[in-house]
């Protein structure tokens, strides 16, 4: 066979394998019912600009299809909003009951932040939401990516244990801009990447029980200019804490022109090393030392103390 076809047909028996398996799940899935699993938080962060121009759609798509189908709490951080900008937590903390939103403004980020080519510490971020999470289950993930079909159904099976974290395979799905209509049968059978899986993850999910996150005190606060391979080292900090790393399915990345898996490589901040762990927060990580003075139904501003 020439090469090229025997290329080409590999790559059409791989994507109909994929669109079988994701029909099955999709199937299985809806099977069981809408029931989202108790305890179990998603934490995402974001805020008001043009990095993404239909952000808000993306971030109540992928609200709605894990509420359905996995999670009963969504703990959204949006740091350093525009100041010409509408906030979006209150929004959707009317939309969504099991919302919470916690404003960082712009003086914290000033405070914690040395690169300003950085409006968005993300895992600064992570931790104020991971450290706020009330769920048994903490998952540290993104406002543009829903669990898939599989991994929604090993996490209902799977027994909690505080010494295991779990990491997914990254799957970048077709997204319009400016899409409306939820996520359906259609994206979880067809891709548009799949991204090899590492155990480290890709910063897209990462999930451990409260407890164990409480344990490793989130990701390293001590990056103030940093924004690639903080995924990385988080997921290091709980390897050096003894836990155990395993894949637990496939996660949908709604793509978008602006990711780097699309070739764009906008400033994201200095490089994260994998030395010196396993490393040390405060005991205020995750701006626990803040005051949340309540701007609106089930969302709040962090303030510094006097």
């Amino acid at each position: 066979m020439i090469k090229g076809v025997k290329y080409r047909s590999e790559v059409a028996i791989n994507r109909i394998a994929y669109a079988v398996k994701g029909a099955g799940n999709f199937a299985r899935l809806r099977g069981a019912g809408n029931r989202p699993m108790a305890q179990v938080a998603a934490v995402m962060v974001g805020r008001n600009d043009d990095y993404m121009p239909d952000f808000a759609d993306r971030l109540r798509s992928v609200i709605v299809w894990n509420l359905r189908h996995l999670t009963d709490e969504v703990v959204f951080v949006e740091w350093n909003p525009p100041p010409d900008r509408e906030l979006l937590s209150p929004g959707f903390a009317e939309k969504f009951p099991q919302f919470k939103g916690y404003v960082v403004p712009n003086g914290i980020h000033r405070a914690v932040c040395l690169n300003p080519n950085l409006p968005l510490m993300e895992y600064h971020a992570k931790n104020v939401g991971i450290r706020r999470a009330n769920a048994r289950l903490v998952i540290a993930t993104n406002a543009d990516v829903a669990v898939a079909a599989d991994a929604i159904l090993a996490l209902k099976r799977l027994g909690i244990n505080d010494n295991l974290a779990w990491t997914a395979q990254r799957i970048d799905i077709h997204w319009a801009e400016g899409r409306k209509k939820e996520i359906g049968l259609g994206d979880c059978v067809r891709f548009k990447r799949i991204n090899p899986y590492t155990m480290h993850g890709t910063g897209d999910f990462l999930m451990a029980t409260r407890e164990f996150w409480r344990r490793v005190r989130g990701y390293d606060e001590n990056l103030l200019k940093h924004r690639i391979g903080c995924d990385i080292r988080g997921a290091a900090q709980m390897l050096a804490h003894g836990a155990e790393i395993r894949k637990i399915g496939n996660i949908l990345h709604l793509a978008h022109p602006t990711s780097c898996t699309e070739g764009v490589r906008p400033h994201h901040g200095e490089y994260a090393p994998l030395d010196n762990l396993p490393y040390q927060n405060s005991d205020d990580w995750g701006l626990g030392n803040c005051r949340e003075v309540q701007i609106s139904e089930r969302v709040w501003r962090l303030e510094l103390p006097n």
